[in-house]
């Protein structure tokens, strides 16, 4: 089995989460989620001797996708937000000084499983509801949610193209796994599916936030 080490950084001006997934044996990682300022995170690394792989998005909307300007990396993201990229209405920087476009071509894989190293895949979950095509990873037993689960929260549905009977049922789906399975959120801290399941009242009933 390969070994891994997940290192989270808050950056931006939205405190968006991103994870370097380490295989330190290998000396290359991979990487959820692109907040802005996350280029020197990877120059940093650079300098370790440590080499990128690719970059999967856990959602369209601008605080996970910024970054991407700073990058020159091949990079997933589910086909239902695709057009999250091109139209700042719908990533959310419409309401900012300046809106945001992404015109690099992402990977539309639609495959339930990418391969990462020789013993490892990362498993690819569509839990849709914040936006269309919001994925949640899991790679072994880490739970990489995006914005669809928080520590004692879960994802907006009041934004456009967003769906709370959706989310509901992308709860569920997720919260069927292992309870020790640890999450890691799109913000916050990380926490786990048992913690979650007992605390979060959201998940109790479901309800919008």
């Amino acid at each position: 089995m390969e070994e891994i080490e997940v290192k989270s950084f808050s950056l931006g001006e939205f405190a968006t989460n991103a994870y370097f997934i380490l295989n330190r044996k290998k000396k290359t990682y991979i990487i959820i989620d692109a907040p802005q300022g996350i280029k020197s995170i990877v120059e940093n690394f650079s300098k370790k001797g440590f080499r990128p792989l690719s970059l999967f998005l856990t959602h369209g909307h601008i605080d996970h996708i910024q970054g991407l300007k700073e990058l020159d990396l091949p990079f997933y993201i589910h086909y239902q937000d695709e057009e999250f990229l091109l139209k700042p209405e719908l990533n959310l920087s419409s309401f900012l000084s300046s809106p945001l476009i992404i015109k690099k071509k992402p990977s539309l894989s639609k495959e339930d499983k990418i391969p990462l190293w020789e013993s490892l895949t990362l498993e690819v979950i569509h839990t849709p509801g914040h936006t269309p095509g919001s994925v949640s990873f899991k790679l072994n037993n880490y739970l990489f949610s995006g914005d669809t689960l928080f520590y004692d929260s879960v994802g907006r549905t009041d934004f456009s193209y967003a769906d709370f009977n959706l989310l509901c049922d992308s709860l569920k789906k997720i919260t069927s796994f292992d309870e020790n399975t640890i999450v890691f959120p799109g913000h916050g801290p990380s926490t786990t599916l048992k913690r979650e399941k007992k605390h979060n009242p959201f998940l109790k009933e479901c309800k919008p936030i």
